[in-house]
């Protein structure tokens, strides 16, 4: 069976490349939808220009970026007592839990080794206790990465959120 000729196009493409406008090159624009061309204004991001059906051609875009309002950080107790619930608590707090955390870890197994070794010193007992005291240092290791692991979901998460609102500011 003979395959069908090839015309210089690959699997999956619908035609030969789009030719260069012949004016001014437009400036490359964020992926996102594109609106119809018969539906209103093209508009792009600050600084970049607008074409209206009207005018046909490219003209400057008419309004201007203007900064967002600077954000004042409160304290703890300040954001604690926030109704709005502006300035978030959880942020500043997660240094302080996974501390905490490694020291709790910490501690724990500290007394898993301790009592490892006491059981080792019994006649009977001997290898459950060498296999607590050993077991310990990669008890630690795996509890340390669940608290690690967790904390920076917590982080990324308010990360988020204070990526969305630079957004919705800027807007």
């Amino acid at each position: 069976m003979a395959n069908p000729p090839d015309h210089g196009q690959g699997p999956g493409s619908f035609g030969p490349p789009p030719r260069p406008h012949p004016g001014r090159v437009p400036e490359p624009r964020a992926p996102g939808p594109v609106p119809d061309a018969g539906a209103g204004p093209l508009s792009g991001g600050p600084g970049q220009e607008e074409r209206t059906p009207q005018q046909g051609e490219w003209a400057p875009r008419r309004e201007e970026w203007a900064p967002p309002p600077p954000r004042t950080d409160k304290g703890l107790f300040g954001a604690l007592f926030d109704a709005d619930f502006d300035h978030l608590i959880t942020p500043k707090l997660v240094k302080l839990w996974y501390v905490l955390g490694l020291l709790l870890i910490t501690l724990q197994c500290v007394i898993l080794m301790g009592f490892g070794l006491w059981v080792a010193t019994w006649d009977d007992w001997w290898a459950w206790g060498l296999i607590l005291a050993v077991a310990s240092p990669l008890v630690w290791l795996f509890e340390l990465l669940l608290v690690r692991i967790f904390m920076e979901a917590v982080v990324v998460r308010f990360k988020q959120a204070d990526y969305l609102r630079a957004i919705k500011d800027k807007s």
